[in-house]
């Protein structure tokens, strides 16, 4: 008696094949590592010309900015930090920590939009959300912001809004502020950042100041403004 066709049983992904797929940076995330890398270079090698490109300001002072378009030359000058800082950052390991987390939280953002332009208009306004924040406890303070923190923790808190599901789920939801999942890895980074304030930087500062409340604002503009840019929602 014939027999009907057999069929092989079927066999699970290797691991190095999901590996893979969760290193595959999305082009978008990974132009914008290479951009604050490119402009680490420009700043050791050109500070004028990396200046220059960023509207002759090395980062965001929250003096300048509470002083209004005036002290700034106009409202582009006055605005462009808040962006532009980014762009800068004070040593070798400070570039290394946001650029690493840039590709760990980027990556599922960009992902989640499939919209180059959306992405970096999210990383933006988290990173314009972060120095305004810094700047709210700096107002008379001569210091200043340089660095992409505020934007990198941005893009954690729209992460925290969507990843953290059921990974076998085709779809996933935008999660509401107040879930649980939401709540508690929020409490982690206020943790995380309190600790910062109190205790300090710790391991791999070089003797500069983490700016933790850039870390907050950005963190809850990306949280709470995630689903304006999330067509998916």
């Amino acid at each position: 008696m014939d027999q009907g066709p057999t069929h092989e049983p079927r066999q699970a992904a290797p691991s190095f094949a999901r590996a893979s797929w969760l290193f595959n940076v999305p082009p978008v995330v990974g132009a914008t590592a290479a951009v604050l890398a490119v402009f680490f270079l420009l700043t050791a090698i050109a500070p004028r010309a990396a200046f220059w490109l960023t509207g002759g300001s090395p980062g965001l002072s929250p003096a300048k900015l509470f002083a209004g378009p005036s002290a700034s030359g106009g409202v582009i000058g006055w605005l462009s930090p808040l962006v532009t800082h980014m762009l800068m950052h004070a040593n070798l390991a400070h570039l290394l920590f946001n650029g690493l987390w840039l590709l760990v939280f980027g990556t599922p953002v960009a992902r989640r939009f499939h919209d180059p332009l959306r992405f970096l208009l999210f990383f933006a306004f988290c990173g314009a959300a972060g120095g305004l924040f810094f700047s709210a406890f700096h107002a008379s303070d001569p210091t200043i912001l340089v660095g992409a923190s505020g934007g990198v923790t941005g893009l954690l808190g729209g992460v925290v809004r969507f990843a953290f599901q059921d990974p076998e789920a085709g779809y996933r939801r935008t999660l509401p502020v107040f879930d649980r999942s939401v709540l508690t890895w929020s409490a982690v980074v206020f943790l995380i950042n309190a600790s910062v304030a109190v205790v300090g930087p710790g391991f791999g500062a070089s003797g500069a100041d983490v700016a933790w409340q850039a870390h907050i604002g950005g963190y809850l503009f990306g949280l709470i403004a995630f689903p304006l840019f999330d067509r998916r929602g």
